[in-house]
């Protein structure tokens, strides 16, 4: 009985796990450049018992030798969906779209000091820094950095106008777009991504530029509104399971106690 309570607890966790995810990607449908994330589950292996000791007497059985018993399941990863995002024109100067594998990289500054993020939201604003020149920023006030990892700079009154591989022309700058080994493994935080310990390596990206463009989010409410409502019935049966569990185990108890 203690197995079949902790089969619905885990089960409940599990899909409880999984409406927090589809919860986060229905919040972010508007959000420009997000990426939706989809939860896996993984079966609780607890343990592998030998049913027979002697293996020679195991001969002409179909069964396998060992019995693997499970406590339910639980939320392996909520992997990161890569699709491209459609896009969406809004013909301003400093929105950007890449199309194809890629992030731009961004410079935020703190109190504690300065780390280098990733992101794909392409919405970009000019700030003056002085003597006529300006950067560019995003909502977060993220500084958009080059290839060589120094900020966007422009001068008073010169068109901003970026080719498709990033070049900003009649500068020789160059948006800063690079990929990773293992995108999964990058962590989110607010619109941006930041490396994990050192598990993931920067390369470089091929990706194009479209300037007066932005990437939409990948989350479609359709498939995500289906998936919630599978994620809730999957909950009801578990926790269901979980209240039959205890009534069983309450009347055990009384009968001991007659």
């Amino acid at each position: 009985m203690n197995t079949s309570l902790l089969i619905a607890s885990t089960g409940v966790r599990a899909y409880q796990g999984k409406l927090d995810t589809i919860a986060n990607n229905i919040s972010n449908v508007e959000t420009t450049g997000f990426k939706r994330r989809e939860a896996a589950f993984s079966e609780n292996l607890t343990v592998s018992i030998q049913n027979q000791a002697e293996t020679k007497q195991e001969a002409g059985r179909l069964s396998p030798l060992g019995i693997r018993t499970t406590f339910g399941s639980r939320l392996a990863s909520s992997g990161l969906d890569l699709t491209q995002g459609t896009p969406k024109q809004t013909d301003q100067p400093f929105d950007f779209m890449i199309d194809g594998k890629g992030y731009f990289q961004v410079k935020r500054t703190t109190d504690s000091g300065t780390e280098i993020l990733y992101t794909r939201g392409g919405a970009f604003k000019q700030t003056p820094v002085g003597a006529g020149r300006f950067q560019l920023v995003n909502a977060n006030g993220d500084v958009l950095l080059d290839q060589n990892g120094n900020p966007i700079e422009w001068a008073r009154g010169k068109n901003f106008v970026v080719a498709s591989n990033g070049t900003i022309e009649g500068t020789n700058q160059r948006l800063g777009l690079v990929d990773f080994t293992n995108p999964q493994l990058l962590k989110e935080d607010g619109g941006v991504y930041r490396l994990t310990e050192g598990a993931v390596a920067t390369i470089p990206s091929n990706a194009q530029i479209k300037q007066g463009f932005l990437e939409s989010s990948n989350v479609d409410l359709n498939q995500e509104m289906t998936d919630m409502i599978k994620a809730q019935r999957g909950y009801q049966a578990n926790a269901r399971a979980l209240s039959y569990a205890d009534q069983m185990m309450g009347i055990a108890n009384g009968i001991m106690r007659s």
